[in-house]
């Protein structure tokens, strides 16, 4: 389902480096990596989640997010990041494609998505 007055977001996905144990390219998000590749996503509804502090000795750290509702059919998955509301954060677990029982209608894949700072 694409939303009228939803939001466009970017789905990145992480560029390649090379790993001399495997001796082949694999996916990275360091800074020496290839750069990732981005896919915009336009009428996606963005669902705030309610932020929480994580206490621990020495550090403070919050931890805020969103629910996405994207278009059937959008490919991300828990190895994405994504661009929302101009932060970047990462995909939790893989999505969930909403599918009738009754009629068998797809409206759309909803993921959640997460950062922690501090």
């Amino acid at each position: 389902m694409n939303f009228p007055h939803g939001e466009t977001v970017t789905i990145l996905t992480a560029g390649t480096k090379y790993d001399p144990y495997s001796d082949s390219d694999q996916p990275s998000w360091d800074d020496d990596a290839t750069p990732p590749t981005e896919t915009t996503v336009a009428g996606v509804a963005v669902e705030p989640r309610p932020s929480t502090e994580q206490l621990e000795a020495g550090r403070n750290a919050v931890v805020d997010g969103f629910t996405l509702y994207l278009p059937a059919g959008t490919v991300i998955g828990a190895h994405n990041r994504v661009v929302v509301r101009g932060g970047t954060y990462d995909v939790l677990g893989d999505a969930a494609e909403w599918v009738n029982p009754f009629t068998g209608w797809a409206p759309g894949v909803v993921v959640q998505v997460s950062r922690t700072e501090g």
